[in-house]
Protein backbone atom coordinates (compact mmCIF):
# COMPACT_ATOMS: atom_id res chain seq x y z
CA UNK A 1 0.00 0.00 0.00
CA UNK A 2 1.35 3.42 -0.93
CA UNK A 3 0.99 6.10 2.25
CA UNK A 4 2.19 9.53 2.11
CA UNK A 5 3.64 10.63 5.74
CA UNK A 6 5.59 13.58 6.86
CA UNK A 7 8.13 13.77 9.92
CA UNK A 8 9.92 16.72 11.22
CA UNK A 9 12.85 17.35 12.97
CA UNK A 10 13.82 20.31 15.24
CA UNK A 11 17.00 22.78 13.82
CA UNK A 12 18.95 25.23 15.77
CA UNK A 13 21.26 28.19 14.96
CA UNK A 14 24.33 27.20 16.32
CA UNK A 15 26.58 23.88 16.80
CA UNK A 16 27.63 20.60 14.66
CA UNK A 17 24.50 19.17 13.60
CA UNK A 18 20.85 19.72 12.81
CA UNK A 19 21.12 23.57 12.34
CA UNK A 20 19.22 25.65 9.76
CA UNK A 21 22.75 26.00 7.99
CA UNK A 22 23.24 22.88 7.74
CA UNK A 23 20.09 21.80 6.88
CA UNK A 24 20.15 24.42 3.64
CA UNK A 25 23.52 23.28 2.77
CA UNK A 26 22.12 19.53 2.35
CA UNK A 27 19.03 21.06 0.42
CA UNK A 28 20.85 23.07 -1.77
CA UNK A 29 23.21 20.19 -2.66
CA UNK A 30 26.47 22.70 -1.25
CA UNK A 31 28.28 19.82 -0.04
CA UNK A 32 30.34 18.11 -2.52
CA UNK A 33 31.13 15.53 0.22
CA UNK A 34 27.61 14.34 0.12
CA UNK A 35 27.51 12.50 -3.02
CA UNK A 36 30.61 10.07 -2.17
CA UNK A 37 29.06 9.37 1.31
CA UNK A 38 25.66 9.27 -0.01
CA UNK A 39 25.06 6.75 -2.98
CA UNK A 40 21.66 7.22 -2.74
CA UNK A 41 22.10 10.85 -3.92
CA UNK A 42 22.45 11.05 -7.84
CA UNK A 43 24.53 14.14 -8.69
CA UNK A 44 23.44 13.80 -12.56
CA UNK A 45 19.71 14.17 -11.48
CA UNK A 46 20.40 16.99 -9.21
CA UNK A 47 19.46 19.60 -11.22
CA UNK A 48 15.71 18.30 -11.78
CA UNK A 49 15.39 19.29 -7.53
CA UNK A 50 12.60 22.39 -7.60
CA UNK A 51 12.35 24.89 -5.49
CA UNK A 52 8.81 25.97 -4.27
CA UNK A 53 9.91 28.64 -1.77
CA UNK A 54 13.09 29.64 -3.09
CA UNK A 55 15.98 30.37 -0.49
CA UNK A 56 17.18 33.22 -1.97
CA UNK A 57 20.83 34.88 -1.82
CA UNK A 58 20.63 35.46 2.07
CA UNK A 59 21.59 32.50 4.06
CA UNK A 60 18.63 31.34 5.64
CA UNK A 61 19.70 31.89 9.32
CA UNK A 62 19.96 35.04 8.34
CA UNK A 63 16.69 35.05 6.71
CA UNK A 64 15.11 33.38 10.11
CA UNK A 65 16.48 35.64 12.57
CA UNK A 66 15.14 38.63 11.09
CA UNK A 67 11.63 37.30 11.01
CA UNK A 68 12.04 36.37 14.55
CA UNK A 69 12.91 39.86 15.43
CA UNK A 70 10.21 41.47 12.92
CA UNK A 71 7.37 39.33 14.76
CA UNK A 72 9.12 41.03 18.11
CA UNK A 73 10.90 38.21 19.91
CA UNK A 74 14.47 38.76 21.18
CA UNK A 75 16.79 35.89 20.47
CA UNK A 76 18.71 37.27 23.27
CA UNK A 77 16.36 36.80 26.27
CA UNK A 78 15.17 34.04 28.06
CA UNK A 79 15.19 30.55 26.51
CA UNK A 80 15.73 31.62 23.20
CA UNK A 81 19.14 32.34 24.13
CA UNK A 82 19.74 28.37 25.51
CA UNK A 83 22.66 26.92 23.18
CA UNK A 84 20.17 24.33 21.74
CA UNK A 85 17.62 26.16 21.13
CA UNK A 86 15.72 25.26 17.89
CA UNK A 87 14.32 28.27 15.67
CA UNK A 88 12.97 26.18 12.96
CA UNK A 89 11.46 22.94 12.09
CA UNK A 90 11.91 21.06 9.00
CA UNK A 91 9.21 19.19 7.66
CA UNK A 92 10.07 15.81 5.06
CA UNK A 93 7.32 14.88 3.21
CA UNK A 94 7.64 11.43 1.97
CA UNK A 95 5.74 8.63 -0.27
CA UNK A 96 6.17 4.69 -0.32
CA UNK A 97 8.78 3.31 -2.79
CA UNK A 98 7.67 3.05 -6.02
CA UNK A 99 4.53 5.36 -5.84
CA UNK A 100 4.04 7.85 -8.98
CA UNK A 101 2.01 11.21 -10.01
CA UNK A 102 2.71 14.44 -10.33
CA UNK A 103 4.81 15.18 -7.73
CA UNK A 104 5.04 19.12 -8.19
CA UNK A 105 1.43 18.95 -7.96
CA UNK A 106 1.77 16.61 -4.78
CA UNK A 107 3.82 18.56 -2.90
CA UNK A 108 2.53 21.62 -3.43
CA UNK A 109 -0.57 20.68 -1.94
CA UNK A 110 1.29 19.28 0.92
CA UNK A 111 3.20 23.14 1.19
CA UNK A 112 -0.27 24.77 0.96
CA UNK A 113 -1.77 21.83 4.12
CA UNK A 114 1.30 22.88 6.05
CA UNK A 115 0.39 26.72 5.70
CA UNK A 116 -3.09 26.05 6.81
CA UNK A 117 -2.05 24.08 9.66
CA UNK A 118 0.29 26.70 11.18
CA UNK A 119 -1.11 29.54 9.85
CA UNK A 120 1.15 31.79 11.90
CA UNK A 121 4.93 30.32 10.90
CA UNK A 122 6.54 31.66 8.06
CA UNK A 123 8.03 29.34 5.32
CA UNK A 124 11.10 30.41 4.59
CA UNK A 125 12.52 27.86 1.94
CA UNK A 126 10.83 24.20 0.41
CA UNK A 127 12.37 22.24 -2.50
CA UNK A 128 11.57 19.27 -3.95
CA UNK A 129 14.25 16.20 -4.07
CA UNK A 130 14.21 14.26 -7.62
CA UNK A 131 18.03 13.22 -7.49
CA UNK A 132 17.28 10.23 -4.72
CA UNK A 133 15.82 7.25 -4.76
CA UNK A 134 12.13 8.58 -4.49
CA UNK A 135 10.94 12.40 -4.83
CA UNK A 136 10.36 13.95 -1.65
CA UNK A 137 10.22 17.18 -0.08
CA UNK A 138 12.29 19.28 2.09
CA UNK A 139 10.38 22.45 4.05
CA UNK A 140 12.13 25.17 6.69
CA UNK A 141 9.39 26.70 8.90
CA UNK A 142 9.88 28.62 11.47
CA UNK A 143 7.58 28.06 14.54
CA UNK A 144 6.27 31.42 15.46
CA UNK A 145 2.95 31.55 17.78
CA UNK A 146 2.55 35.00 19.50
CA UNK A 147 5.48 36.42 20.66
CA UNK A 148 6.85 32.23 21.47
CA UNK A 149 9.19 29.89 19.36
CA UNK A 150 7.35 26.97 20.89
CA UNK A 151 9.22 24.53 18.34
CA UNK A 152 8.85 21.46 20.61
CA UNK A 153 5.05 22.32 21.18
CA UNK A 154 4.73 21.84 17.92
CA UNK A 155 6.56 19.36 16.71
CA UNK A 156 4.62 17.17 19.01
CA UNK A 157 5.69 13.42 20.28
CA UNK A 158 4.01 10.26 19.03
CA UNK A 159 0.18 10.96 19.34
CA UNK A 160 1.05 14.42 17.95
CA UNK A 161 2.76 13.07 14.93
CA UNK A 162 -0.02 10.49 14.25
CA UNK A 163 -2.55 12.66 13.84
CA UNK A 164 -0.90 14.88 12.04
CA UNK A 165 0.02 12.18 9.57
CA UNK A 166 -3.44 11.15 9.82
CA UNK A 167 -4.98 14.78 9.25
CA UNK A 168 -2.74 14.66 6.29
CA UNK A 169 -4.15 11.76 4.57
CA UNK A 170 -7.61 13.36 4.77
CA UNK A 171 -6.88 16.73 3.38
CA UNK A 172 -4.41 15.35 0.81
CA UNK A 173 -3.56 11.51 0.44
CA UNK A 174 -7.04 10.79 -0.24
CA UNK A 175 -7.12 12.78 -3.48
CA UNK A 176 -3.51 11.08 -5.09
CA UNK A 177 -5.13 7.67 -4.20
CA UNK A 178 -2.71 7.00 -0.98
CA UNK A 179 -3.97 4.91 2.03
CA UNK A 180 -4.19 5.79 5.67
CA UNK A 181 -1.42 4.55 7.88
CA UNK A 182 -3.77 3.75 11.18
CA UNK A 183 -3.76 -0.05 11.43
CA UNK A 184 -7.36 -1.70 12.73
CA UNK A 185 -6.69 -4.71 14.83
CA UNK A 186 -9.05 -7.07 16.53
CA UNK A 187 -12.75 -7.09 16.72
CA UNK A 188 -12.29 -3.93 14.39
CA UNK A 189 -10.39 -5.06 11.98
CA UNK A 190 -12.81 -8.44 11.45
CA UNK A 191 -15.83 -6.01 11.70
CA UNK A 192 -14.40 -3.68 9.23
CA UNK A 193 -13.26 -6.90 6.45
CA UNK A 194 -16.89 -7.87 6.82
CA UNK A 195 -18.11 -4.74 5.63
CA UNK A 196 -15.91 -4.15 3.23
CA UNK A 197 -16.61 -7.59 1.26
CA UNK A 198 -20.48 -7.27 1.82
CA UNK A 199 -19.64 -3.82 0.00
CA UNK A 200 -18.02 -5.39 -2.77
CA UNK A 201 -20.03 -8.06 -3.39
CA UNK A 202 -22.95 -5.45 -4.06
CA UNK A 203 -20.38 -3.89 -7.16
CA UNK A 204 -20.61 -4.09 -10.76
CA UNK A 205 -17.76 -4.60 -12.62
CA UNK A 206 -17.45 -1.23 -13.26
CA UNK A 207 -17.72 0.09 -10.11
CA UNK A 208 -15.19 -2.03 -8.62
CA UNK A 209 -12.61 -0.43 -11.66
CA UNK A 210 -13.73 3.14 -10.86
CA UNK A 211 -13.43 2.67 -6.83
CA UNK A 212 -11.44 -0.38 -6.40
CA UNK A 213 -9.01 -0.56 -8.68
CA UNK A 214 -5.63 1.19 -7.65
CA UNK A 215 -6.22 -0.04 -3.54
CA UNK A 216 -6.15 -3.90 -5.47
CA UNK A 217 -3.08 -2.66 -7.21
CA UNK A 218 -1.70 -1.56 -4.32
CA UNK A 219 -2.24 -4.78 -2.40
CA UNK A 220 -0.76 -6.59 -4.94
CA UNK A 221 2.52 -5.08 -5.37
CA UNK A 222 2.73 -5.25 -1.09
CA UNK A 223 2.32 -9.13 -1.70
CA UNK A 224 1.73 -10.68 -5.16
CA UNK A 225 2.05 -14.48 -4.04
CA UNK A 226 -1.71 -14.76 -2.52
CA UNK A 227 -2.60 -13.52 -6.13
CA UNK A 228 -0.82 -15.49 -8.45
CA UNK A 229 -1.97 -18.73 -6.74
CA UNK A 230 -5.16 -17.75 -6.72
CA UNK A 231 -5.13 -17.15 -10.45
CA UNK A 232 -3.23 -20.45 -10.87
CA UNK A 233 0.01 -18.45 -12.26
CA UNK A 234 3.28 -19.77 -11.50
CA UNK A 235 6.16 -17.89 -10.65
CA UNK A 236 8.09 -19.83 -12.94
CA UNK A 237 5.78 -19.26 -15.74
CA UNK A 238 6.87 -15.34 -15.53
CA UNK A 239 9.66 -13.43 -17.50
CA UNK A 240 11.03 -11.39 -14.83
CA UNK A 241 11.52 -13.43 -11.73
CA UNK A 242 11.29 -10.63 -8.80
CA UNK A 243 10.81 -7.84 -11.29
CA UNK A 244 8.04 -5.78 -9.49
CA UNK A 245 6.65 -3.77 -11.94
CA UNK A 246 6.08 -7.41 -14.79
CA UNK A 247 5.08 -9.44 -11.42
CA UNK A 248 2.16 -6.69 -10.62
CA UNK A 249 1.13 -6.37 -14.44
CA UNK A 250 0.75 -9.94 -14.60
CA UNK A 251 -1.40 -10.34 -11.90
CA UNK A 252 -3.14 -7.38 -12.53
CA UNK A 253 -4.25 -8.19 -16.21
CA UNK A 254 -4.93 -11.93 -15.21
CA UNK A 255 -6.72 -10.62 -12.44
CA UNK A 256 -8.81 -8.20 -14.74
CA UNK A 257 -9.66 -10.97 -17.67
CA UNK A 258 -10.85 -13.45 -15.30
CA UNK A 259 -13.51 -11.33 -13.21
CA UNK A 260 -15.20 -9.26 -15.53
CA UNK A 261 -17.38 -11.30 -16.22
CA UNK A 262 -17.75 -12.82 -12.56
CA UNK A 263 -19.16 -9.58 -11.39
CA UNK A 264 -22.67 -8.49 -11.93
CA UNK A 265 -23.96 -6.77 -15.00
CA UNK A 266 -24.25 -3.14 -15.62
Amino acid sequence: MYQLSVRGNLLKLNGLSKTIALAEAHNLRKIAAEFKTFKHIDKNRSHLNTELVPAGDQPLTHKVLKIVKDAGIDPDKGVNKRFGKAYAIEWVFTTTHGFSCDFESLYKDCLDWLAVRYPTCPIVHAVIHYDETDPHLHVIMVPIVGKNLPSSKLLGYKGICRKRNEDLFEVIGQKYGFTSGGILKGSAKRMASEIAIEACEKLNWHEFKGQLWQPLIQAIQTRPEPFLKALYISLTNLQAIGDYVVTTTCVAVALASQSKGSFKSS
